[in-house]
């Protein structure tokens, strides 16, 4: 089997890992952790092309951070499992999860989701719901789930919707 999984930053992303890592898998499977940076000059340089000069930078600091987080995924990953590969990739994070996941003959792409709803799904877009619509394999979406205790409080806890 071979496994992308699709990483950010962020705490859905560290649940994605997490239920990697919890699962059983066979001894052949082959995992590829990706990080995608967005080009930010193709954003936002119509806007401010006086300011594409620091965007550039900040789109090399972009890739610098995701290069780190690529290492200590796949150097956690190899210690558990082996045959663990990591790429920083560059373009539209969905298209280019899928067009990877394509490329690579991917069985399964594993990614978390932010879960976000409403004003902010419309305006910031859900990678996961485009991913799974259009991935030319199946898709482990690694949701927060929010639980609503009797005092009131909420805790957050993993769901995995396939």
């Amino acid at each position: 089997m071979r496994v992308i999984i699709a990483i950010d930053d962020s705490g859905c992303s560290r649940l994605a890992i997490d239920a990697v890592v919890n699962r059983h898998w066979s001894g052949s499977t082959q995992f590829r952790v990706i990080h995608v940076v967005e080009p930010i000059v193709l954003q936002y340089g119509m806007i401010a092309p006086q300011a594409v000069e620091l965007m550039i930078e900040a789109e090399q600091k972009l890739k610098k951070h995701g290069q780190e987080l690529i290492d200590a995924t796949v150097a956690k990953l190899q210690s558990l499992f082996g045959d663990v590969t990591g790429e920083v990739l560059h373009g539209n994070v969905s298209d280019t999860i899928v067009e990877d996941a394509t490329e690579w003959h991917a069985d399964l792409i594993v990614i978390g989701s932010h879960g976000r709803t409403g004003m902010d799904r419309m305006f910031l877009g859900s990678v996961a719901e485009k991913v799974v619509n259009r991935a030319p394999c199946s898709v482990d979406v690694v949701k927060f789930k929010t639980v609503v205790t009797e005092k009131g409080t909420k805790e957050v806890e993993a769901s995995s919707v396939n």
